[in-house]
């Protein structure tokens, strides 16, 4: 049965929004504009996404960890490149008179790399590789969409230090075999892209991209990641010893990857005219059907087995 009277590549949005809402993965009618409700079933999911990559960071070394929400305004303004490019975008705490307003994350570098400072004292303590699986928030004042555009983001965001540059471009490597992996076992078709400077992320060196195709004709951008250089460590102050005894400035990476963009893709791009399409790895129900045949019914039994299962697809 369809999940609604439109079809996938005539109304997506129409198609999208009904499903979401039938097959219990988001309620988007709560009352505050570009926040949703994950239902049971989308809750789920996002558990499960988030075990998939969580797993694919913990074996190459990632070690997980959770910092806090906020900021100040003094350590987010700290480079001026990455303010420029998010200071439109984010949500403010006002403490009251005489207070310095604080910034609720809408990625967290500004709140990272000054604990990064503390923790690096020498070419010893490198490479640093971390991660945190959280929400992050962001003012969008463009229309908004579920999964696709909203205001609190759920996602991965892992950030690694290193002593050269040349292991940074290894790590941006590593994280892009991550990604593949990940995205591999989601069935996920997307194209890679190395970003133009207007779009790269503010303060990086360069920025890759990961673009889903959607049924809309559009893409949806479901990961990135960014050679940061030298550029935030300048700015924190992310120094250590090298083995000669002088001082360094430490090269940086993070990559980010949106667990509601890569739930969208999912549903996007398996998704069929009858309803929600699922991989194994995610899926909340499972059917396996085993046909149990008996002596002289054997042909009666696999052609009931396979209208059950077209039934079901």
């Amino acid at each position: 049965m369809s999940v609604s009277a439109a079809r996938k590549f005539e109304n997506f949005s129409e198609w999208f929004d009904g499903l979401l809402l039938k097959a219990r993965i988001v309620d988007n009618r709560f009352p505050v504009k570009g926040f949703s409700v994950y239902m049971d079933n989308g809750a789920f999911m996002l558990d499960k996404l988030k075990e998939l990559l969580e797993a694919e960071l913990e074996k190459t070394g990632h070690k997980k960890m959770y910092f806090p929400l906020v900021t100040s305004e003094e350590l987010f303004g700290k480079e001026a490149e990455h303010i420029k490019g998010f200071s439109k975008e984010v949500f403010v705490i006002d403490q009251g008179p005489g207070e310095q307003k604080l910034i609720i994350r809408p990625t967290s570098e500004t709140i990272m790399y000054p604990m990064f400072r503390l923790w690096i004292r020498s070419h010893a303590d490198l490479p640093l590789k971390v991660y945190q699986s959280v929400n992050v928030y962001r003012r969008e004042t463009k229309a908004t969409r579920a999964l696709y555009r909203v205001r609190e983001i759920p996602w991965n965001e892992a950030h690694t230090v290193h002593e050269a540059p040349s292991e940074a471009e290894k790590q941006i490597r590593e994280a892009l075999e991550i990604y593949q992996k990940v995205l591999k076992r989601l069935g996920i078709g997307y194209m890679t892209l190395k970003r133009p400077d207007f779009d790269k992320f503010a303060g990086a060196v360069y920025s890759i991209a990961f673009d889903a195709w959607n049924p809309d004709g559009k893409v949806n951008q479901v990961a990135t990641i960014h050679n940061l250089g030298r550029n935030f460590a300048k700015a924190y102050e992310i120094e250590f010893e090298k083995k000669d005894g002088s001082r360094g400035i430490a090269y940086q990476t993070c990559y980010g990857f949106g667990f509601s963009r890569a739930l969208a893709a999912v549903i996007a791009q398996h998704g069929d005219d009858r309803g929600l399409v699922l991989p194994p790895v995610i899926a909340p129900a499972q059917v396996v059907i085993i046909p149990i045949p008996f002596k002289g019914q054997e042909k009666q039994i696999q052609e009931y087995a396979s209208k059950i299962k077209d039934m079901l697809s």
